[in-house]
C-alpha cells in the first residue's frame, strides 16, 4: 500500500485485455507497475515514476497501445427509424462476417479468424453480374496443420454466403507468434536479483520490501518496548504483593 502511493500514472481509459498485455511486457522487463480500474469497463496503469520514460520506451516499440479503428457496424450503427438500402446491406455483410468468423474460431487450432464478404449490389435488369467474393484471415497454433482443413474451411464460408462460388473465397493462414497469441512482444531479458539480507527480492521490489522490512522493524521495536513496561509493571506489583505479605 506505501509502495502504491508514489506510482505515476502512465496511460489511462485502455480496455482490460490490452493493459494485460502491457504490464506482462513491463514486469518481464523488470518495470514496476499496477493494473488499476478506470471508468466504464476500462482500466489505468500506473508505474514507477523512476522508470517511467524507459516503460514508454519499451511499450511504444512493442506497438503499445494500439491505435484504435471503428468498425463497419459501429459507423453504420443505426441511429434513426429509416435506414437507407445501403446502411442495411452492409451492416448486413457485417454481421454475416462476424457469424463466419465466430463460427471459424471453434475449429481446433484457430486462435482468431476475421471474414471479409463483398456482395456486390448488381443490377437486376443487367446482363453483367459481378459475383460474391470473400477473404478469410486465420491465426492458428504452429503446431496444428490447419492447411489441411482448408478447403473444408474454404467450403463454409462458400455455402454460408449467397451467390458465392468456391474460386471467389481466398484463404490466408498465418502461424500464431506464440501459443495463445496473447503478447506479442517477447523479451529475453531476465529480471535483475539481489540479496537483501537472506532474501532474495529484484531490483524493482527493492524500494519496497525496505519499506516492508522498516515497518516490521518499528512494529517490532514498540511491540517490545510495550512488553517490558507491562513485564515491570507486573514485577513491581509482585514485589509490592511480597512485602505486603512478609509484614
Amino acid at each position: 500500500m506505501l509502495a502504491g502511493c508514489g506510482q505515476q500514472t502512465l496511460y489511462t481509459g485502455l480496455p482490460e485485455k490490452e493493459v494485460n498485455d502491457m504490464v506482462a511486457i513491463l514486469l518481464v522487463n523488470d518495470i514496476s507497475c499496477t493494473k488499476v480500474a478506470g471508468a466504464e469497463n476500462t482500466w489505468n496503469i500506473t508505474i514507477d515514476p523512476t522508470q517511467f520514460s524507459q516503460g514508454v520506451q519499451l511499450l511504444n516499440e512493442a506497438g503499445y497501445p494500439k491505435d484504435t479503428f471503428s468498425s463497419l457496424g459501429e459507423t453504420f450503427k443505426k441511429s434513426g427509424l429509416v435506414s437507407s438500402p445501403t446502411e442495411e446491406r452492409i451492416r448486413f455483410m457485417h454481421a454475416l462476417s462476424d457469424e463466419l468468423a465466430e463460427t471459424i474460431t471453434h475449429i481446433h487450432g484457430v486462435v482468431t479468424a476475421r471474414v471479409h464478404i463483398v456482395l456486390p449490389d448488381n443490377d437486376p435488369y443487367t446482363e453483367k453480374i459481378t459475383p460474391s467474393s470473400a477473404s478469410i484471415f486465420i491465426s492458428y497454433l504452429p503446431q496444428i496443420n490447419l492447411e489441411d482443413c482448408a478447403r473444408e474451411i474454404r467450403q463454409l464460408v462458400t455455402n454460408s454466403i449467397e451467390g458465392l462460388v468456391y474460386d471467389k473465397v481466398n484463404l490466408s493462414l498465418f502461424p500464431a507468434s506464440n501459443p495463445n497469441d496473447r503478447l506479442p512482444f517477447t523479451t529475453t531479458k531476465k529480471p535483475t536479483i539481489k540479496n537483501i539480507f537472506w532474501v532474495k527480492v529484484s531490483t524493482a521490489s527493492i524500494g519496497p520490501f525496505i519499506v516492508l522490512l522498516g515497518t516490521f522493524f518499528i512494529l517490532g521495536i514498540l511491540s517490545g518496548s510495550g512488553l517490558y513496561f507491562f513485564l515491570q509493571k507486573k514485577s513491581g506489583k509482585v514485589t509490592e504483593a511480597a512485602e505486603q505479605t512478609s509484614e
